[in-house]
């Protein structure tokens, strides 16, 4: 989604305070853009396909339950949406969707409606975000099917932080703070226009190495390599950057200083084979022994 990462909850605190953005939940499935024909619904994706590089890859051949559906009403409007299969992850949904032959898991897939680029034809690219939801609204009830849904959002303060404690309490992915007077622009969004506000655990590591870094850090190191200890055997789990200057330049003087010492790791989750998914240096955690991090098989 070309969306930028919150910094940290301070950060966080002044998104869900700022009457400038809104937020949604955050869907972890594929997204979608919707073209309304008068035969139905065309479903393509953001990307390109590889039989042809230049034009997004179709869809509409996967999900004939939603292709069937007609809007006369909204014919040459085109909405940006994500699709999913509700309870299963982005990884199923891509198994679903790709594969050549039809079975009933095709005729789950939901579509959720957050951005209308146009409406019977006429161009809202270029309208700011209040105003695009505003459309979206109005022509909701022009939208019946229990399979599109108009995704929700929340406006205040209180709203958006009980939308956001609402997501993480229920192991949702996160949300998405979007700011309001921002227009449709595709291809690499423009900075400040989408924040993710993600679930986020902490997990102790123990330092293994570093790795070398690359652009303005090619002279210095540009990650930490981390591990956990497995079955008494200490075994790398990934690599973490996010370190401030100060650190990272310490690092670079004085490597020995922090090997098998215990740092903090920031991540979503814990991936089945032990990584963590997403990791960021969170800072280091001296006041533990290294032989305390340990990862239990199967502990998330």
């Amino acid at each position: 989604m070309n969306a930028q990462g919150v910094k940290d909850d301070t950060h966080l605190g002044v998104l869900l305070e700022s009457s400038n953005y809104i937020a949604q939940i955050k869907l972890d499935g594929m997204r979608a853009i919707v073209h309304v024909t008068q035969d139905g619904l065309r479903i393509f994706s953001r990307s390109a396909g590889v039989a042809d590089p230049t034009k997004p890859l179709e869809k509409t051949s996967s999900l004939p339950h939603l292709a069937a559906l007609k809007f006369p009403e909204l014919v040459g409007t085109v909405l940006d949406c994500e699709i999913l299969i509700p309870g299963k992850d982005s990884a199923e949904l891509a198994g679903t969707v790709h594969r050549k032959e039809l079975n009933q898991d095709n005729t789950k897939v939901k579509l959720f409606v957050f951005d209308i680029l146009l409406i019977n034809g006429k161009k809202l690219t270029e309208r700011p975000l209040r105003h695009r939801l505003s459309e979206l609204l109005q022509i909701s009830h022009k939208i019946k099917s229990d399979d599109i849904i108009i995704l929700p959002y929340a406006t205040t303060p209180i709203q958006k932080r009980k939308l956001y404690d609402k997501v993480i309490a229920s192991g949702g992915e996160g949300i998405m703070l979007k700011r309001l007077d921002a227009p449709y622009v595709e291809g690499a969004r423009p900075a400040n226009t989408w924040f993710k506000a993600k679930k986020s655990a902490r997990y102790d590591c123990v330092v293994m190495g570093f790795s070398t870094g690359k652009g303005k850090y090619n002279n210095q190191i540009g990650a930490v390599r981390f591990g956990q200890y497995i079955d008494g055997k200490l075994t790398e789990l990934g690599q973490a950057s996010g370190m401030n200057d100060g650190i990272r330049q310490d690092m670079t003087n004085n490597p020995s200083k922090y090997l098998d010492q215990v740092v903090m790791i920031k991540g979503m989750e814990r991936l089945k084979s032990g990584a963590i998914r997403h990791p960021q240096f969170g800072g280091m955690h001296l006041g533990k022994h290294p032989l305390q991090c340990i990862w239990y098989q199967n502990e998330q």
